[in-house]
């Protein structure tokens, strides 16, 4: 059996007329090479108390149930533009819905509208450049389980996570960071130091060409030297590239260290790590990764929107709070 197309005009038409001729269901469904199911189904959607509507009034009724059943984004061609571009900025379906109903409250949008939008594409051309937007998509990760043995920490003048004072904790006051690194594929050495301020989620990346900890530490100290970013505090986890974080003392930097084995005691941080992985796979050689393209990603981290921030940006919620404002709006 053909795939199923809607019934034309002219064929609203036959039936009109076959209708007025008296003929059967049958009769004017063979005529069409229609299935009589499909006739009868028409005469029954397009009929009054008098009968089968005129063809044009009754190919109008049709479009319009069918309009009703198509997504909102195949409307709005404005709304279907911004969707398309932040896919290819690497943004969630969740970000660009929230972010697009922050600035358009009389057109909103949810993220699974976006999902089953983007689901139906098929992939198309765009400047000579072949575009699939469910690529644009991030795959869900395995999860992983914990190791039956958690290993004891063996950083010296460590303080836990659990001795930090109650106004970082709280988030109430900026300059408080959590810290990690993020590895791809080629090199179990060269690295991207990835920090995020707790309060504003302002991100800060730098580039290490290993994970010794005199060179992690002694690039984060460089970085904070050159642009003069105030750190109060950095959270970070029981790797050995952090031993060294009593330089960062030495600056008035408290460190605080996570229990082994409980990343979430730094969920922020791993929540930027997941929004990084878009443009920094796994599978991505370490060898091509440079300073430059670091720092794009730095930039775009701190432009896209955050639902923590009621669809602000990083950079929009530190500029509120120096002016006195709320992190997310009111």
């Amino acid at each position: 059996m053909g795939k199923f197309t809607q019934l034309a005009y002219h064929e609203r038409d036959k039936i009109y007329i076959g209708l007025c001729k008296q003929k059967t269901q049958t009769e004017i469904a063979r005529e069409l090479e229609r299935h009589k199911s499909t006739v009868s189904r028409e005469i029954k959607r397009n009929s009054d108390k008098i009968g089968y509507l005129y063809p044009g009034k009754a190919h109008e009724s049709a479009l319009a149930r069918h309009n009703k059943h198509v997504l909102k984004i195949d409307k709005n061609k404005e709304l279907r533009k911004y969707i398309i571009h932040n896919l290819k900025e690497k943004w969630s379906p969740n970000t660009i819905a929230g972010r697009w109903n922050l600035k358009s409250p009389d057109v909103k949008i949810s993220s699974e509208s976006i999902y089953r939008w983007i689901y139906k594409q098929k992939p198309f051309y765009d400047n000579s450049i072949l575009i699939d937007l469910r690529k644009c998509l991030v795959r869900a990760h395995k999860k992983r389980g914990l190791k039956s043995k958690i290993p004891q920490s063996k950083i010296k003048e460590r303080i836990s996570v659990h001795e930090r004072p109650d106004h970082i904790n709280k988030r109430i006051e900026l300059g408080h960071y959590e810290g990690d690194l993020i590895f791809t594929h080629g090199s179990q050495s060269k690295n991207i130091f990835t920090l995020v301020e707790r309060v504003t989620r302002q991100a800060i990346l730098v580039k290490n060409e290993n994970k010794r900890s005199e060179t992690v530490i002694q690039g984060l100290i460089n970085y904070i030297h050159k642009t003069g970013v105030i750190i109060k505090s950095i959270t970070f986890d029981n790797g050995s590239e952090f031993a060294d974080h009593t330089k960062l003392n030495a600056l008035g930097i408290k460190t605080y260290f996570c229990d082994p084995g409980c990343p979430w005691q730094k969920g922020s941080i791993e929540n930027l790590n997941g929004s990084i992985r878009r443009f920094v796979p796994f599978s991505m050689n370490a060898f091509t990764i440079t300073k430059k393209y670091i720092d794009e990603i730095s930039v775009k981290m701190n432009v896209m929107p955050r639902k923590i921030l009621g669809f602000r940006t990083p950079l929009e919620a530190s500029v509120n709070i120096l002016l006195g404002g709320r992190v997310k709006p009111a």
